[in-house]
């Protein structure tokens, strides 16, 4: 877990897309959208089982800093 990224919030969800350009190899996107659906993207090398281990680590990132 030494490589998890703290969050870097942003007034402007462009903002963060546009500071993500060209560091990632695979990428998976959650979101509302701007009729307040969400709305989740990934490139072609993730599949739902992936998806759903990026998520878990995702989530495991948020508690363990929300404990520290």
């Amino acid at each position: 877990m030494a490589d998890v990224i703290k969050l870097r919030p942003a007034e402007d969800p462009d903002e963060v897309l546009t500071a993500a350009l060209g560091h990632y190899d695979q990428l998976f996107i959650v979101g509302w959208d701007k009729r307040g659906q969400l709305d989740m993207r990934a490139t072609l090398g993730l599949d739902a089982p992936e998806c759903v281990y990026l998520i878990e680590l995702f989530k495991h990132a948020i508690m363990s800093e929300a404990t520290e």
